[in-house]
C-alpha cells in the first residue's frame, strides 16, 4: 500500500491518499473489537483476534505512511513496514477460514501455505523494497491464494451466500493488484489518484470478507 516515490509523477500526493484507510482503522478497531467478543468458542476468539489485529493493523501503517510526510531517513522503514504487513493481513485473513472451516491435514496444510507465503513476503519487502510493481502484486495475490487449497472443504461447509462473499471479495483484492501494478485507472491525479482507487478496493473486499467471517465463519466449527 505504498508507491515508490521515483517520479516526478509519484511525487504528485493526491489530496485523498491515505484518508480512506484511515478512516477504515477506527471501524476495523470496532469491528474487530465486537467480532472477537461476539465469537462462540475460543478458538474462533483466537481465530478473530488475529484476523481482527491484522485488519486494524493493515490500515493503521497504511494510514500512517500516506498521511504523513516521512523524513527520507524514516521512509523506507515505513514503506518496508506498510508491505509487510499486507501479507501478514492475508495470512491472517486465511487463518480463521483455516481454523474454524478446514479440519485435519487440509488445515495445518492451508495454514502452513499462508503464513511461510506472507514470510517470503516480508522478505521480499525488506530484503528488495524496490522489487517490480507487478512482482510485489504478484506476491499478495500468491499468499491469498493459499487458501484456493481448502476451496473442497469449504464448498462442503458452507452455504452458497459466504462462498460468493469470499469469491467477490478475492476478485477485488485481485483488481486492487492490477491496478497497484499498472497504476492504472488514474482518475484524478490531484485528488483521487490509482493509489486511492487500490486502497479503495481493498477496503471493499475487506468488508466483503469481514462480513463473511461475522456472519458465518465465526460459527462454522462447533462451540
Amino acid at each position: 500500500m505504498t508507491s515508490p516515490a521515483t517520479t516526478a509523477a509519484e511525487e504528485l500526493v493526491p489530496l485523498l491518499r491515505g484518508r480512506l484507510h484511515a478512516y477504515a482503522f477506527w471501524a476495523a478497531l470496532l469491528a474487530a473489537a465486537a467480532l472477537v467478543a461476539l465469537a462462540p468458542s475460543s478458538t474462533a476468539r483466537a481465530a478473530c483476534a488475529i484476523y481482527g489485529t491484522a485488519l486494524c493493523a493493515l490500515f493503521a501503517i497504511s494510514a500512517l505512511y500516506h498521511r504523513w510526510r516521512w523524513d527520507p531517513r524514516w521512509r523506507p522503514l515505513m514503506r518496508r513496514l506498510d508491505h509487510s504487513t499486507i501479507h501478514i493481513f492475508i495470512a491472517a485473513s486465511t487463518t480463521p477460514l483455516a481454523l474454524l472451516v478446514l479440519d485435519g491435514q487440509l488445515q495445518t496444510f492451508v495454514l502452513t501455505c499462508s503464513w511461510l507465503g506472507a514470510l517470503g513476503g516480508i522478505v521480499l519487502s525488506v530484503a528488495w523494497i524496490d522489487a517490480p510493481r507487478a512482482l510485489v502484486a504478484l506476491s499478495y495475490v500468491l499468499v491469498g491464494w493459499a487458501a484456493l487449497i481448502g476451496i473442497p472443504q469449504m464448498v462442503d461447509r458452507l452455504p452458497a451466500t459466504p462462498l460468493i462473499l469470499l469469491a467477490s471479495g478475492a476478485v477485488l483484492y485481485i483488481g486492487g493488484a492490477l491496478v497497484y501494478a499498472t497504476r492504472r485507472p488514474n482518475p484524478w491525479p490531484r485528488v483521487c489518484g490509482f493509489h486511492e482507487v487500490f486502497h479503495g478496493l481493498v477496503v471493499a473486499a475487506a468488508v466483503t470478507h469481514f462480513v463473511t467471517m461475522a456472519g458465518w465463519v465465526v460459527h462454522a466449527a462447533p462451540t
